[in-house]
């Protein structure tokens, strides 16, 4: 098995899993026992992809307790980083680390351009909470949670686009 076929199933599921995310605000967990199924049949039948090793769990075990770090400030959904644990598992080792710097640069542009949106849509209302110093009110305006795996799915295409250009 390649890397491309590999791509491929990940990449279809990004695409459903991206859609149901956008649409209800919630991953569900069966996609993360999905998950769990690919990378069972994964580890025993490709261990030449996939060599069992610590380094293998690292970032699925970051990314549960930093995830739950979010969780509980309210800026993560906990299937959100229960879904990302879960796919580092399906994802060849080698393309960890990859991934996530295009993991990492995709939330920050997203986040970004969903902050200045919010400032430039809210600009009035924000500047009268600032000069009067109402600080939860410009909180509500800028805190924002936003559906995350359609984050994951731009940060597999940049993965793609970078593997085959």
């Amino acid at each position: 098995m390649s890397f491309h076929l590999i791509y491929s199933l990940v990449f279809v599921q990004l695409l459903i899993v991206g859609f149901l995310d956008f649409k209800t605000h919630k991953i569900s967990n069966y996609w993360i026992f999905i998950n769990f199924g690919f990378a069972f049949i994964f580890h025993a039948f490709f261990d030449y992809l996939y060599p069992l090793s610590w380094g293998t769990f690292i970032f699925p075990l970051s990314f549960i307790g930093v995830g739950f770090f979010l969780y509980l400030l309210g800026i993560m959904g906990a299937g959100d980083s229960k879904f990302l644990a879960s796919l580092f598992l399906v994802i060849p080792l080698e393309y960890h680390i990859v991934l996530f710097e295009k993991i990492v640069f995709s939330t920050l542009a997203t986040g970004s351009i969903i902050l200045f949106m919010k400032i430039i849509f809210h600009r009035r209302t924000l500047i009268a909470y600032l000069l009067s110093r109402h600080w939860s009110g410009v909180k509500n305006i800028i805190k924002s949670r936003f559906s995350y795996a359609p984050v994951i799915t731009l940060a597999w295409l940049l993965l793609g686009g970078e593997l085959w250009l």
